[in-house]
């Protein structure tokens, strides 16, 4: 298993430079990033600047950091019923461009019907379409109480349904735990279809919790037990450090960093 890093709520959020950023996951000793698929405050991924593509690529090249995952951000089912732009293809151009071998979507869904599921499974399959044949893999991004994918099961059935080796899981052990499920026990289930892994803590449980960075004090996740569960999996893809605009980057990254180390 491998570390990255997030970089969305530093670069998209609180408008820190790329390169300024980039070094200092490069120092903490970090291997890879996560970066968001659109830029700041866009809402889609066609529209990310040409010169700040180069300059992550070029940034992360000279860093030798991998760009491994392209995040989006819309929750997919409302974002096609109210015509937002969503853009999986043009977030796979982008993963392709950067090199990333994933792409995550929050598949959404807040009412659970027919109608919703079957909006997200031939959205995912249009979307599957255009990344299987360019190698890059589309994530379902997290298990959520109030969405479609509320539980390892339905992520399953969703990857069956969708039927294409394209569509994997970003699984993230924080949010399972905050809503009361075992991460061990969604590894079992869905091993074989986790491509990506978002790491997070937390104190409280859902929907009162506050999100800390890996390996806070007071966090309640026990990350060596779910980094083992995936060893044994047989998972050696990488796991994303993810914190937050209250989260300063350089504790961020060092503490994510020794916490995801330590577990390692």
């Amino acid at each position: 298993m491998k570390t990255s890093f997030y970089t969305f709520s530093y670069i998209d959020r609180l408008g820190m430079p790329i390169e300024a950023v980039l070094e200092q996951v490069a120092a903490a000793g970090y291997e890879g990033l996560d970066v968001s698929a659109t830029w700041h405050d866009d809402l889609d991924p066609g529209l990310f600047p040409r010169e700040a593509r180069a300059t992550l690529k070029r940034a992360a090249d000279r860093l030798g950091l991998h760009i491994e995952a392209c995040v989006t951000h819309l929750p997919m089912v409302e974002a096609v019923k109210n015509g937002q732009p969503l853009n999986l293809s043009a977030a796979v151009d982008l993963a392709e461009e950067l090199g990333a071998k994933v792409v995550t979507v929050h598949v959404g869904g807040a009412q659970d019907t027919d109608d919703e599921w079957r909006t997200a499974v031939a959205t995912l399959s249009k979307a599957c379409a255009c990344a299987e044949p360019r190698g890059i893999i589309i994530a379902t991004d997290g298990i959520w109480p109030p969405t479609i994918l509320d539980s390892p099961e339905r992520v399953l059935r969703l990857i069956e349904e969708v039927g294409s080796p394209a569509l994997q899981h970003n699984f993230d052990p924080c949010y399972l735990h905050v809503c009361g499920l075992d991460p061990g026990d969604a590894i079992g289930l869905l091993a074989a279809h986790i491509a990506h892994v978002h790491v997070k803590d937390h104190k409280g449980r859902y929907p009162h919790f506050e999100h800390l960075i890996p390996g806070d004090s007071g966090g309640e996740m026990d990350h060596a037990a779910w980094v083992c569960a995936l060893h044994d999996a047989g998972f050696d893809g990488y796991a994303a450090v993810e914190c937050f605009t209250d989260h300063p980057l350089d504790r961020a990254c060092t503490l994510g960093r020794r916490t995801m180390t330590e577990a390692l």
